[in-house]
């Protein structure tokens, strides 16, 4: 399951220029964000534009009063064309991709959860493949759109600490993702390379999903409020 990231908001611009889609002023002017839980409004690529969705998919077809306490923020590679929640989704070629700086998962020890961020080595960004629909809710027609992270089997380094991974995109396969006219959007459904990821151990702070700012990427042993730089 992937259940937090975080988000360098000059790593979102960086991706949207090699993807040749442009974000807009109140876009570019946001914040960054150390952990960015499910149920908030996430940067997204659709398509040739830049938007903003709820994480958490709801279906098209969910009934008036869904409630979003529960949202679907993964969607398993194997069950996405069958699942009632993603099938019409996934026929329809409703692809998106979220861009990411870096991704949290947590190890469980005993009674303890210690995280881990994951980021590219290089230091370039990432995006999650992700499947978005549109909800409207028939008794005041609000509309939301929302979307849901596209999850895989997963590598040797996340698989010594979870049964999952997020499908990770590179500026390369980003595109080939968000193409309306991409044949076989399953051939980009794999583990992201190992040798390609780094991983860091942090402190607990992170922990909790009220938990927001630079202290969040604190290394585990250090303490809070210590000077880093992780991006």
């Amino acid at each position: 399951m992937c259940s937090r990231f975080t988000l360098n908001l000059g790593d979102a611009i960086n991706l949207s220029k090699r993807l040749g889609i442009p974000i807009d002023e109140a876009m570019a002017a946001g914040k960054d964000r150390y952990n960015i839980a499910p149920a908030t409004d996430v940067v997204t690529f659709r398509g040739r534009e830049a938007v903003t969705m709820r994480w958490g998919l709801i279906p098209h077809w969910s009934k008036p009063g869904h409630s979003p306490s529960t949202p679907l923020i993964n969607a398993r590679s194997e069950t996405i064309s069958e699942k009632p929640s993603f099938r019409t989704a996934w026929r329809k070629g409703q692809r998106c991709a979220i861009p990411l700086t870096g991704f949290y998962e947590w190890e469980k020890q005993g009674r303890e959860r210690l995280p881990w961020l994951f980021q590219r080595n290089d230091g370039q960004p990432l995006a999650f493949a992700a499947l978005w629909d549109s909800w409207t809710d028939a008794t005041d027609g609000t509309v939301i759109e929302s979307c849901a992270v596209i999850t895989t089997t997963p590598n040797s380094l996340l698989g010594r600490i979870h049964d999952r991974m997020p499908v990770l995109l590179d500026e390369t396969t980003a595109a080939t993702w968000l193409d309306s006219d991409l044949a076989d959007p399953t051939k980009l459904i794999s583990a992201f390379p190992t040798e390609r990821l780094t991983e860091t151990a942090l402190g607990t702070y992170v922990n909790s999903s009220r938990s927001e700012g630079p202290a969040c990427l604190t290394p585990r042993g250090q303490a809070l409020g210590s000077q880093f730089d992780l991006f």
